[in-house]
């Protein structure tokens, strides 16, 4: 698909992509303001291993803040490069982001499965099921039937 024939319709598709990517950063929020309050995530983390040091405790802590913030950098530069290929009428945007949305959906699993406070799990959510809309609507046939008027 050339830029000539992405259609006009794909325009609402970006702004699906673009909204992914602030909801991603969003999440990101989510954490920070949940650590801010009163640290859910450390409480949860001697709620589910009691015994262990705070040391323990606070190691563990920094490397869950550490992958949840990486996946929200991570989904908010993929979803803005999607966004920005789609604009200019890269074919691969399709296959990016359907490996995108198993991967989120993958990791979403796993991170439901895992000690976090269940709000930073849910708001990293969001992001993915913003993504996921945007997968369905890029395999419609209305994101790329007709050219973007001049």
């Amino acid at each position: 698909m050339s830029a000539q024939q992405l259609s006009a319709s794909a325009r609402p598709t970006g702004r699906v992509l673009y909204t992914a990517a602030l909801l991603a950063v969003a999440s990101a929020g989510v954490i920070v303001i949940d650590q801010v309050a009163g640290g859910g995530l450390a409480a949860q983390l001697r709620h589910v291993y009691p015994g262990r040091s705070a040391a323990d405790i606070s190691m563990a802590e920094s490397s869950i803040l550490t992958y949840l913030f990486t996946l929200a950098v991570l989904g908010a530069a993929l979803f803005t490069t999607m966004a920005w290929a789609l604009r200019r009428g890269r074919r691969w945007v399709r296959g990016v982001g359907a490996a995108a949305v198993v991967l989120g959906s993958v990791l979403a699993g796993y991170n439901f499965s895992q000690p976090h406070p269940l709000l930073m799990t849910v708001a990293g959510v969001v992001p993915c099921v913003a993504g996921l809309a945007a997968v369905v609507m890029l395999w419609t046939e209305r994101s790329t039937a007709s050219p973007i008027p001049a």
